[in-house]
């Protein structure tokens, strides 16, 4: 899903980068020692699957105009509960704002590749393994472990945003064929498989937009823009390993991005970093695209630009999906940020 046109999506972007970023910090960066939570084993583990954004034969993608009430917050909590939460009425104002920035209109869907499963690593693989997790910003990252319905476990990567947050993608909570998955917990800073330096966090609450589930036509391709998830932990992993700063820029415009998860072919529980350049051209208002490496798995790393002047992090997007010429994440924009920040705990 490469662009969207602005004649077509009447959605807003308000707001001024400075004004609309949620501030970092880096922990206290103490280690609590390897903890025992880890379920995944290889007889129980399932690898998350490729996610094709792409649109079926016989199929048009359409994507209806956003109202506050597809920004409605659908909640699971860790006992099953299921609850709703309406949009703030900062989502509401930034939904009334008319668009900023240009737009153009997609080019047409690139045929199916029989090679497509291995396309989200384009050219030459040139993703760096991080085994410094100890080391900020890289401990504020971490890996999703995700029990499903069956009791089978899979895992997504996820970054934290706040003391107990952590952003991530929904396609990783929630299961359009089988619902909500079962339980989360967030492992900051994993080296590999096993190990917890800053412990094993419980899930208190998932949270995704409701248009994730209405607007979905039978195919993922049809609820990539609302693929954004967020995750509130029961203790503050955050004070110890730091969290990234989230930003919404109304005139964003070509940047290097950032991804740093957990890849499914990459040794088990390996972080990895993978970074490439956005061009203009790319941005749309919902998603922008890009040809960094990524793997399933991947999906729910933080997409962020790093200032070398200012040494800041801002996170701009999450990693969802891919199709056999690129990359695609959800883009942090004004709606979408004010949704984001109003779960920050």
């Amino acid at each position: 899903m490469k662009h969207l046109a602005a004649s077509a999506l009447a959605l807003a972007v308000a707001l001024t980068t400075f004004d609309a970023v949620a501030q970092s910090n880096e922990g206290d960066g103490q280690k609590r020692g390897t903890a025992a939570a880890i379920a995944i084993t290889p007889d129980n583990f399932e690898p998350t699957k490729a996610l094709d954004d792409t649109v079926p034969a016989g199929k048009a993608r359409t994507v209806p105009a956003p109202t506050a009430q597809m920004f409605t917050a659908l909640a699971r909590g860790s006992d099953g509960a299921e609850s709703r939460i309406a949009a703030p009425a900062s989502v509401a104002d930034a939904l009334k704002e008319p668009p900023r920035v240009a737009q153009s209109i997609g080019k047409a869907e690139a045929p199916r590749d029989p090679a497509f499963g291995a396309r989200q690593v384009f050219g030459a693989d040139d993703r760096v393994r991080i085994t410094e997790t100890e080391k900020y910003p890289f401990r504020a990252f971490g890996f999703l472990q995700i029990e499903k319905q069956n009791g089978k476990f899979s895992g997504c990567s996820a970054t934290l945003i706040g003391p107990r947050t952590v952003l991530t993608a929904a396609h990783c909570l929630y299961d359009h064929e089988n619902g909500w998955r079962k339980r989360f917990t967030f492992v900051p800073g994993m080296r590999v498989m096993g190990e917890a330096p800053y412990g094993v966090y419980e899930s208190e609450t998932a949270y995704i937009l409701e248009g994730y589930i209405n607007n979905y036509q039978g195919y993922y391709g049809s609820v990539v823009p609302w693929d954004l998830g967020v995750v509130t932990l029961r203790e503050a992993a955050g004070n110890t390993a730091g969290w990234l700063a989230i930003g919404h820029n109304p005139g964003l415009s070509a940047f290097t991005a950032n991804i740093i998860g957990y890849p499914g072919d990459k040794p088990e529980g390996t972080m990895w970093r993978a970074t490439c350049d956005v061009a203009d051209a790319d941005i749309g208002i919902l998603t922008f695209a890009y040809q960094c490496d990524t793997f399933p798995g991947s999906s729910g790393s933080a997409v962020y630009d790093y200032d070398d002047a200012t040494k800041s992090r801002i996170i701009y997007g999450v990693n969802v999906a891919e199709n056999p010429i690129e990359n695609t994440a959800v883009r942090l924009n004004g709606p979408y940020f004010e949704w984001v920040r109003s779960l920050i705990k």
